[in-house]
């Protein structure tokens, strides 16, 4: 499985973003203050506000271990409800979906980077850096339903 990621800037800042998943027949995309939408249907992120309650996703583990996160990773992975790997992109989709309301990633490039920001905002999310900047040049990258922001990042924060 692949994504097929459309991002555009202007004057500086991501303003669209397109997802597109050929082989689930998924596509997601937000414009800056038009919304977001997946299959031409608006979404938003999950309204669960509990860690304890929460998805936690990430394309690998060792990746993270590999990048220096790893209490961060442990600490995270024994406060949610449940974990799983889901490659790349489409994690941060399903966090921008309701469908999950974490989503790391150690490592990303600005052109992963790109249409995300756009999408996760549109849909009520946040979509940072792991230092909490919103940006699609900090290097790495964390998607949360907005709700569990705060938490995350603390947890992120003491970790590092």
């Amino acid at each position: 499985m692949y994504g097929v990621l459309i991002g555009l800037e202007l004057d500086g800042q991501p303003v669209l973003g397109v997802a597109n998943f050929p082989a689930l027949g998924e596509i997601v995309y937000a414009a800056r203050g038009l919304g977001c939408y997946w299959n031409g249907r608006r979404v938003h992120v999950s309204k669960v506000n509990s860690l304890g309650e929460a998805a936690l996703l990430m394309t690998d583990v060792p990746s993270l271990y590999q990048h220096g996160r790893r209490q961060a990773y442990e600490q995270l992975s024994r406060s949610v409800r449940f974990e799983r790997t889901w490659g790349d992109c489409y994690g941060h989709i399903l966090v921008a979906t309701g469908r999950a309301e974490i989503m790391l990633d150690p490592v990303m490039n600005v052109w992963d980077c790109a249409p995300l920001l756009p999408i996760l905002q549109e849909a009520g999310g946040t979509f940072t850096d792991w230092n909490g900047v919103a940006t699609i040049r900090g290097g790495n990258a964390l998607s949360t339903n907005g709700l569990l922001f705060d938490q995350v990042k603390e947890i992120i924060l003491g970790a590092g």
